[in-house]
């Protein structure tokens, strides 16, 4: 067996394997576009991140650290984000994964990236290499359809309009722990308006919209809707003001993308715990977060010495407490 980073011609065998191991869309040809997505739409891409497991020749197993920034206690921090994490079924439980998570642990280091985070549905296989879990918060409300006429599809092909989203989302994003920093433009032409095209749920459907006032964007949302059930999930949001006037905000958005994608039927919403709202809502706990603190010294001087207490704000903020949002367009 051999452990290397990804060779110069081996991409599509890479693209290949990862459509076969996870087929999310159950379309060999669909999944593999969706990894192809991954990787030429993100500006930040290395083939040297990429770490994988050859067995005669074959790519068998897999390991790909996407780089990041992320905000976290008013600054900005690197991350190396876990993903495309995936073994062919006849060499799973053989230590793969394993040992090329170590590789990515080392990588992540001699590239001086602060923090890796991850998601996942196995958490005790990412715990032995010091991943912690960090539990996420999420509110579900039912919404009513309502058109608002001061609402619009997203366009950031629009120049204007991209320069105001992307100072929005900055202003609004910083201000919490675990957002993706997103100072790049080809991050936002190529990775976050393809992820709002094709959504995210397999055989859902992706879109976005922006609240204005006069010619300023003053709030914008992105969704995904489930084709197999009644409900959207809040893949973006960012909003100016205080909390009513974002709260205000968050209600027109929302009331417009289920008369957009319902017609005259409500729906269910359901959207990170860190977006003030004005609808009845009902509280989840979710797993799957994992956070890894690559640079110990960093201890020495941030707010708190365990990684859920840092990423939330403290060790009592939970639910509408907390300052964690991951926002699912970001999403690796």
């Amino acid at each position: 067996m051999e452990f290397r980073s990804l060779l110069p011609g081996e991409l599509e065998a890479w693209f290949d394997h990862c459509a076969l191991v996870f087929d999310p869309y159950s379309d060999l040809d669909a999944s593999r576009q969706y990894f192809m997505h991954h990787w030429y739409n993100d500006p930040l891409r290395d083939r040297h991140a990429i770490f994988v497991a050859v067995h005669l020749g074959e790519i068998v197993s897999t390991v790909r650290v996407f780089h990041r920034q992320i905000y976290l206690a008013g600054e900005e921090f690197t991350m190396g984000g876990i993903g495309e994490v995936s073994t062919k079924a006849p060499y799973r439980r053989q230590g793969l994964s394993g040992k090329l998570l170590e590789m990515a642990i080392d990588y992540m280091r001699a590239e001086g990236l602060d923090f890796s985070m991850l998601g996942t549905g196995t958490p005790r296989h990412y715990a032995r290499y010091g991943w912690q879990q960090v539990p996420t918060y999420w509110q579900r409300a039912e919404v009513s359809p309502l058109r608002s006429p001061l609402v619009k599809v997203i366009n950031l092909q629009e120049p204007v309009e991209l320069g105001q989203i992307r100072s929005l989302y900055h202003q609004y994003a910083s201000q919490f722990n675990g957002s993706i920093v997103r100072h790049h433009c080809a991050y936002w032409h190529d990775w976050v308006r393809i992820e709002i095209q094709q959504g995210w749920i397999p055989q859902g459907l992706g879109r976005g919209w922006v609240l204005r006032e006069g010619e300023e964007v003053i709030a914008y949302l992105v969704v995904a809707k489930d084709a197999q059930r009644n409900q959207i999930f809040i893949r973006d949001f960012a909003c100016r003001g205080d909390m009513a006037e974002i709260a205000q905000s968050f209600r027109q958005l929302a009331q417009h993308a289920v008369w957009s994608l319902y017609g005259d039927r409500s729906a269910q919403v359901i959207f990170p715990g860190v977006i003030h709202s004005d609808f009845p809502v009902t509280w989840e706990k979710r797993d799957g977060l994992m956070v890894r603190v690559n640079n110990k010294s960093l201890w020495e001087r941030l707010p708190e010495k365990d990684a859920s207490a840092l990423f939330h704000g403290g060790d009592a903020a939970t639910y509408s407490g907390s300052r964690l949002v991951v926002w699912g367009i970001d999403d690796f």
